[in-house]
C-alpha cells in the first residue's frame, strides 16, 4: 500500500500540501521526541531519503555546517548540566549528541522536500493551506511567493558556493573571507544575469482523504 506514494526516484506521490505539513510535523516533532523513538524514526527516514536522494548530494552541505556541529555539541556538553564539568558523562554526551542527530535530519528533510517538490508545488501548497485566511480577507499570495522563492534561492546559492574553485591559501581565516567574497560575486552575478522568470502555479484539489493517514499518523507517533 505504501509502494504507489513512495515510487523509487522521481517526485514522491503525495501530495503537496501533504508532503509539505508532513515536513513541518517531522521538523516540529523532532524538537520534542524521546531518544527512544528518533531511534525508531531514523532508519525509516533514511530508507525514504535513499529512495528519492542520494548521500553524495546532501553532503557538501552537512559538510559546511560541521563548525555549527561541533559548536552545538560544546555548548550542550557545557550547559546540560546546572554545575558545568570539564568532563561530561555519558548521558550528557548522548543527550548531546542527540540534538546534533536532530539537526542533521532537519536538514536532510529539508533538502528532501526541495528535490522532490518544485517551487511552484510548493507555493501551490502553501497557498491551498492558507484558504481559511483567504477567506478572511487576508492576502496571502505574496507570502506564499516569498517563502517558497526562499527555498529556491537556497538551493540556487548552494550550488553557487559547490561550484566555488577551492582556496589556495593555508590561513583559515583567509580562506573563509576568500570563499565569501567569492559567493557573493557569484550570487550578484546570478542575480543580474538570470531571466525574470514566469511561474504557473497549479491549481491543487483535496487531498485524497487515504494520505491524511500519514500527518495523523505523524501526530499520534509524537504525541507518544
Amino acid at each position: 500500500m505504501l509502494a504507489p506514494l513512495f515510487p523509487k526516484g522521481g517526485h514522491l506521490n503525495l501530495h503537496p500540501a501533504i508532503r509539505l505539513v508532513c515536513f513541518l510535523l517531522l521538523v516540529t516533532g523532532l524538537m520534542v521526541t524521546s531518544q527512544t523513538l528518533l531511534l525508531i524514526i531514523l532508519p525509516f527516514f533514511l530508507w525514504l531519503f535513499k529512495r528519492h536522494c542520494t548521500f553524495s548530494s546532501v553532503w557538501p552541505l552537512l559538510k559546511r555546517l560541521r563548525w555549527l556541529f561541533l559548536s552545538l555539541l560544546i555548548l550542550n556538553l557545557a550547559f546540560l548540566n546546572a554545575a558545568p564539568t570539564l568532563i561530561p558523562n555519558l548521558t550528557d554526551f548522548f543527550q548531546a549528541l542527540e540534538r546534533i542527530v536532530v539537526l542533521i535530519i532537519i536538514v536532510m528533510a529539508a533538502h528532501l522536500l526541495v528535490r522532490t517538490t518544485t517551487t511552484q508545488e510548493i507555493i501551490a501548497a502553501l497557498q491551498w493551506w492558507f484558504i481559511p485566511f483567504n477567506k478572511l480577507g487576508l492576502s496571502t499570495e505574496r507570502l506564499a511567493v516569498r517563502l517558497a522563492l526562499v527555498l529556491d534561492t537556497v538551493q540556487a546559492v548552494q550550488n553557487l558556493y559547490t561550484d566555488l574553485s577551492p582556496s589556495t591559501t593555508q590561513n583559515p581565516l583567509k580562506s573563509i573571507s576568500e570563499k565569501v567574497a567569492g559567493l557573493f560575486t557569484q550570487v550578484m552575478n546570478h542575480a543580474e544575469t538570470t531571466p525574470l522568470r514566469t511561474l504557473d502555479i497549479p491549481q491543487l484539489s483535496k487531498p485524497p482523504i487515504i494520505q491524511w493517514c500519514y500527518p495523523i499518523f505523524m501526530l499520534v507517533l509524537f504525541s507518544l
